[in-house]
């Protein structure tokens, strides 16, 4: 799979925790190799503009959640956008496949079906919706959730 142009900004190691809002995107392929390329490009982006490791581990884990759903169900580009303000962060995935997920109950003898109850349990907020203001991707939908960046 080629590398996917990273639209993410990421300032110098060095770089003091930013208090203004930044945003990157990534439009990625449809393929298996997506998730873990999201998962470095989040880590990245979130550790270059000093965010904690914990929130960084968290929004990286329900990233790859939402982009594994979206892979498996859809069959077409894939986006990802990261915004982060100095309270939020807000991460949303565009698929385009219609249907709206739900969690599904977890228990123990289930391989598949945790991702959205993580999403539930570790966001302090998350949502999906259809899309239907842009005619091109009239049909698509859109899975999301935010974190705290307090104390990160």
């Amino acid at each position: 799979m080629p590398e996917a142009p990273s639209a993410c900004p990421v300032p110098p190691a060095s770089s003091s925790k930013t208090s203004r809002t930044w945003e990157c995107r990534l439009d990625l392929p449809n393929d298996p190799r997506t998730p873990r390329v999201a998962r470095h490009t989040i880590r990245a982006a979130l550790l270059g503009h000093a965010c904690s490791q914990d929130l960084t581990d968290t929004a990286e884990l329900l990233t790859s959640e939402l982009l594994s759903n979206a892979v498996k169900h859809s069959d077409g580009l894939v986006t990802v956008t990261l915004r982060a303000s100095p309270d939020r962060l807000h991460v949303a995935v565009l698929d385009n496949h219609p249907d709206l997920p739900s969690p599904l109950p977890s228990t123990t003898d289930h391989e598949f079906g945790r991702g959205l109850f993580l999403v539930d349990a570790l966001a302090d907020v998350w949502g999906r919706y259809p899309v239907t203001g842009d005619f091109r991707k009239r049909g698509w939908k859109v899975v999301w959730f935010e974190l705290s960046t307090a104390g990160g």
